[in-house]
């Protein structure tokens, strides 16, 4: 596949959640030994999952809440 950073981002939900192939995953992991960008990008996404995750409905505004999970609804797959 030639992983290059697009790619990277492209599946790092994926690659978070173990969901990809180990051959896809192995050459993710060359990549992100070498490309530091890509290492931050991923912790990035780490701790907004993180802290997503550690919120509770009642921690949002109602109007912030509803806007959340529609955006969850639409983009997201889990």
């Amino acid at each position: 596949m030639g992983c290059g950073c697009g790619s990277v981002v492209k599946f790092l939900a994926d690659y978070f959640d173990r969901q990809l192939s180990p051959q896809l995953r192995a050459e993710l992991d060359e990549h992100l030994a070498r490309c530091p960008r890509c290492v931050t990008q991923l912790k990035t996404y780490e701790s907004t999952v993180s802290m997503l995750r550690s919120l509770s409905d009642d921690d949002l505004p109602p109007e912030l809440r509803l806007t959340v999970r529609s955006f969850i609804d639409t983009k997201c797959r889990n």
